[in-house]
């Protein structure tokens, strides 16, 4: 394990042949946070979250199976695969119930383990989430998986924020890196074929919300053109909806400020006392 500061340690989390890269900070009263990020995503997407939902909880990060710092997909990435690997991630580190945070892919996972483990799962906040419609798009996914160069990639990325300026090139270089890292590339289209085949996604989530045992909210940018923010209509009344103008895919950093304040009175609402 390697210490950091204080409060924040990463290591690797050893779950039978697969070993998933964790990153956790605070502590505190109110029940731990687990953020689940998004395709082609790691740990690194939640540093204008983890530290900011960490001031009375304990907040937990890890990087998917392919993805960042965590070993080669161990099998097929389905979206039920990788809620199973979500679920160990909680027992491994001795968390029987969390709040759960995801974005995108990270999303249709948490709503996936919402409907296998709903015991683990204290309250859901989705960010765009996979899993409520069957339009995805797919000229982000293969621009995002197969960019060779930082143009490419700042292109790709253009797609999925409002603001252009926002994707530096400091940014795209990371990811470009992080696409040259042995199985990262095989392990997206891996992904995109068993979760977004012949261009659409192929899980309907939508029945996980129809009764769903914890509260959930849903945070969507308006001009969302990955998933776009019209898959949240029709939803019942029960479930939270929030939608920010100006927004793109990636909310919580595009409005970090306002999903961090939209997240953090959720969770104190969910563990008032009745």
């Amino acid at each position: 394990m390697i210490k950091q500061d204080v409060q924040t340690q990463t290591f690797q989390l050893r779950l039978g042949a697969q070993a998933v890269h964790v990153r956790q900070t605070g502590g505190g009263s109110g029940l731990p946070l687990l953020l689940v990020h998004g395709f082609g995503g790691s740990v690194t997407n939640w540093q204008l979250t983890q530290q900011v939902q960490a001031t009375n909880r304990r907040v937990i990060a890890f990087d998917l199976p392919g993805h960042g710092q965590s070993s080669a997909l161990a099998q097929a990435p389905t979206l039920e695969h990788l809620a199973q690997v979500t679920r160990l991630v909680l027992e491994g580190l001795g968390v029987s119930k969390a709040h759960v945070l995801g974005h995108s892919l990270g999303g249709g996972i948490a709503l996936s383990l919402l409907q296998s483990a709903p015991a683990q799962v204290a309250s859901l906040s989705l960010l765009a989430p996979a899993g409520l419609g069957r339009a995805v798009s797919m000229a982000f996914i293969t621009g995002f998986v197969e960019a060779n160069t930082v143009a490419d990639m700042a292109a790709a990325m253009a797609m999925a924020v409002y603001d252009p300026k926002l994707i530096g090139r400091k940014v795209a270089e990371f990811l470009v890196e992080a696409r040259a890292a042995p199985g990262a590339r095989a392990a997206l289209r891996a992904i995109a074929q068993n979760c977004f085949p012949n261009g659409e996604q192929a899980n309907d989530l939508r029945p996980a919300l129809q009764n769903p045992p914890s509260p959930v909210q849903i945070i969507w940018g308006e001009l969302d053109r990955v998933l776009p923010a019209a898959q949240a209509q029709g939803l019942p009344t029960h479930v939270t909806r929030h939608f920010l103008p100006q927004t793109g895919h990636l909310p919580h950093i595009e409005q970090a400020n306002m999903v961090n304040m939209m997240v953090r009175d959720f969770l104190c609402k969910c563990e008032k006392p009745l």
